[in-house]
């Protein structure tokens, strides 16, 4: 998944030295082809890309160049040389932001009164471009005195914001000026966006509310904000109590596991029989689920695993009730109507029909699969069902290990030579010059276009370490694309700055951060097949930031829709397993023989064999997010319970065969656990629609080739990658996503009918994009 630093939204070059990665290793592996015709002859600067990563140590990266030197600053913005600095860049840019606040209020003549939305793009982008990297430093940065300097910052920034949100005067200038026809029908089509979606924010703030009801919203909000941090709180605690589980009956489990378990709690006589007391945590349940044959001992660990805490429950259901009050304080019907205004779902109706179409496709599959799993599936139940999966894989065998075949050179290296293909774009390893990186595994890229123009900057800190954050995988924006030669009252550092057809603009710059394994002595990093797909993933949001230039920093890039943000990166996932693809780089790191194709093939149909299960769970999810963000609350006590039973039961759920193996477990509280539910409220079902909607560009438009069915369709098609760029990517947030959905399926694939229905974004739209081919599937 991706961070995006919105912060509730509104106030959310010159080319350097380019001195490339001398190679000592180039004699050695050279210019040799790859031991495969599909396999293209390797070229200088992709070396010198893949041995950015492979080779550190043969490579610039190997000298001391970061510690030595004058720091230049961080992510090149001179502002950011210490923490001292960095604090004073804070201050800089509220009186910045001051600044065009005076401007704004003071706008009287028809000249200033155009300039509004401008100005409040640029003093948004003013505090981003302090606050994105002080979120960032929070994360990675591995010196406390600069994570200190960042906390300080960005709580002193939010406080400075909260107020911009309901700032009156801000908020009835730019209505005038949205509502003046003699000013507003100057506005270009993106602008016109950049708009609405200011004046949204502003009135979600509560900003149009009489003085009592405004009240209300900031008490609101202040609840929700402290009881969504007790409820991700209550997560960290410890089950209550533990379950006795027979020693004989971890036989089945790993040995290392029985190891642990023993060691945590002594072995102890009960009734006669050897038990141990095992902590129903995620920990052992993954193990006990899966493994134990005794179905009674996992019904047991399955319900204490799922009872959840009371204090958890309580915390989440008063954040669902305070959600509604503040959706209705503010004239919503409830949150998920509020939450859904300005997406691509647009109504609650909308995502249900949505849910319930794929939801139909979906019944026969997880039928299926459940016949598979045992003799006689009515008697599986929800504790039973990891069970037999891990039966039915432990008898395909174990899937093929393919990271001697991924090192994250040679995937990067395939990155960029995808990129080349589909957009002209192509990736360059560039040393970054001391003060500019926060750790020295951090690798720098520049993305130029085949003109030789620098387009943005993408930062990879990829390796695991102790002073970084465990935020999983994620896409950090740094600084926005904008225009700024236009800009109200101040001149940006020309290092941050180029020159683009007699306009200047703002250098895209963002940070993709892994977790993964770090390198081992005498080998390149290598990547798990996952981790390959989670590295496409994030590369498809960095160059949605680097392609997606519109002018305004407010919708610049991912700045659009959540529920149309992860399009791009999910169909980066489609590219990686694609044959073709696989072909410009997969390669043993020692014999640089190619990726045998039956070993990924192998791997796409156990994903395939399983995958109605996750769909099943994914469905589910969406839908009772979408139930406990209604506007229909029985809030009696233990209300919540009672909806995940309903929502169990629904017959959207219901499988014939197996009737009980998703049924609901009196006295679990699974919802005890659903996290999601804070930063993704009434919006989970989000990433589900944007992978049916990039399984659907990737059959229409790239007309991709599948390691399961052995299509020979190349996908990297230079027509329909302009087709996505021009269409879709380049607009970020600017245009409407449906226009940029229809636009880009429009390639004669689809009927006009489809085509024009699915541009209105309606009902209809939905239910059309419920009927199309279900995710991996």
């Amino acid at each position: 998944m991706q961070r995006l630093s919105r912060h509730g939204r509104l106030w959310s070059a010159a080319q350097h030295g380019r001195t490339v990665y001398s190679l000592h290793a180039v004699q050695r592996m050279g210019a040799r082809r790859l031991s495969t015709q599909a396999h293209e002859a390797i070229r200088e600067d992709d070396v010198q890309l893949r041995d950015a990563f492979d080779l550190p140590t043969q490579t610039t990266l190997g000298s001391s160049w970061f510690h030595k030197g004058r720091p230049t600053g961080l992510l090149m913005e001179s502002r950011f040389v210490s923490p001292t600095s960095f604090r004073q860049a804070g201050k800089e840019a509220v009186v910045e932001a001051e600044s065009l606040v005076a401007r704004v209020l003071n706008a009287s003549t028809a000249t200033e009164r155009r300039q509004i939305v401008k100005c409040l793009d640029q003093l948004s982008d003013a505090l981003c471009r302090v606050m994105d990297v002080a979120e960032l430093v929070r994360q990675v940065h591995p010196d406390s005195s600069w994570q200190t300097a960042a906390e300080n910052v960005y709580g002193e920034m939010l406080e400075f914001m909260n107020g911009l949100n309901t700032h009156v005067g801000l908020y009835t200038k730019l209505v005038d000026a949205m509502d003046d026809p003699s000013i507003s029908k100057d506005f270009s089509d993106v602008e016109h966006e950049v708009a609405r979606s200011f004046r949204r924010d502003f009135e979600r703030s509560g900003i149009h509310l009489a003085a009592s009801a405004h009240a209300r919203f900031v008490e609101l909000s202040s609840r929700i904000h402290d009881r969504s941090r007790t409820f991700l709180r209550s997560q960290g605690l410890a089950p209550a109590g533990t379950v006795q589980v027979p020693v004989d009956q971890l036989h089945t489990l790993p040995a290392s596991v029985v190891s642990e378990m023993l060691q945590t709690h002594a072995v102890r006589t009960h009734d006669g029989v050897a038990v141990v007391d095992v902590v129903p945590d995620d920990w052992a349940a993954q193990y006990v689920l899966r493994d134990c044959e005794d179905s009674k001992v996992r019904e047991t660990v399955y319900c204490a695993w799922q009872r959840g805490a009371s204090s958890a429950v309580q915390s989440l259901e008063g954040l669902l009730e305070d959600r509604l009050a503040l959706a209705r304080t503010v004239g919503f019907e409830s949150f998920a109507h509020m939450t859904l205004d300005d997406k691509m779902a647009r109504t609650p109706d909308h995502v249900d029909e949505f849910l319930r179409g794929l939801a139909v496709q979906a019944r026969p599959r997880w039928d299926t699969v459940a016949q598979g799993l045992a003799r006689d599936p009515r008697a599986i139940r929800p504790w039973d069902r990891d069970y037999y999966v891990g039966r039915q894989q432990a008898k395909m065998g174990a899937l093929p290990q393919l990271a001697e075949y991924f090192s994250i050179g040679r995937v990067v290296m395939g990155l960029s030579r995808v990129f080349e293909r589909l957009y002209g774009v192509t990736l360059r390893a560039t040393v970054p010059q001391p003060g500019e990186i926060w750790h020295s595994d951090v690798r720098k890229l520049e993305a130029v276009d085949e003109d030789g123009h620098l387009l943005g900057v993408v930062y990879c800190d990829v390796f695991a370490r102790s002073s970084k954050a465990h935020v999983g995988a994620a896409h950090f924006t740094a600084r926005c694309a904008r225009r700024v030669d236009d800009d109200v009252g101040r001149a940006v550092c020309d290092s941050t700055v180029v020159e683009r057809d007699g306009m200047r603009f703002q250098l895209p710059v963002v940070v993709l951060i892994c977790n993964f394994p770090p390198p081992m002595p005498n080998s390149p990093p290598l990547l798990s097949w996952a981790n390959v797909e989670t590295i496409f993933h994030e590369m498809g949001h960095a160059m949605h930031s680097m392609l997606g230039q519109n002018g305004f920093h407010n919708v610049a890039g991912t700045r659009c829709p959540v529920d149309f943000v992860e399009l791009p990166s999910v169909l980066m996932e489609h590219f990686a397993r694609s044959p073709h693809v696989l072909s410009l780089f997969a390669s043993h790191y020692k014999t640089n023989e190619p990726l045998p194709p039956g070993l990924l093939r192998q791997r796409a149909d156990r994903r395939r064999r399983f995958a109605a299960l996750d769909l099943h769970a994914q469905l589910f999810m969406s839908a009772l997010d979408q139930r406990y963000h209604s506007a229909q609350l029985d809030v009696r006590p233990n209300w919540s319970t009672r909806v995940l039973a309903q929502v169990h039961a629904d017959p959207m759920f219901e499988c014939t065969s197996a009737q009980s193996m998703f049924a609901h477990v009196e006295g679990t509280r699974w919802q005890s656990r659903f996290t999601h539910l804070v930063g993704y409220g009434a919006s989970y079902y989000s990433y589900l629609l944007d992978r049916v909607l990039a399984g659907r560009i990737w059959d229409r438009v790239f007309k991709g080739d599948d390691p399961s069915t052995q299509l020979s369709n190349n996908p990297l098609n230079r027509e329909a990658g302009e087709r996505f760029r021009n269409e879709l990517l380049r607009w970020g947030g600017g245009r409407d996503p449906w226009t940029c959905l229809a636009a880009v399926l429009d390639n004669g694939e689809s009927s006009h009918r489809e085509i024009e229905d699915i541009s209105k974004g309606n009902k209809s739209a939905m239910h059309i994009v419920g009927t199309w081919q279900l995710p991996d599937m």
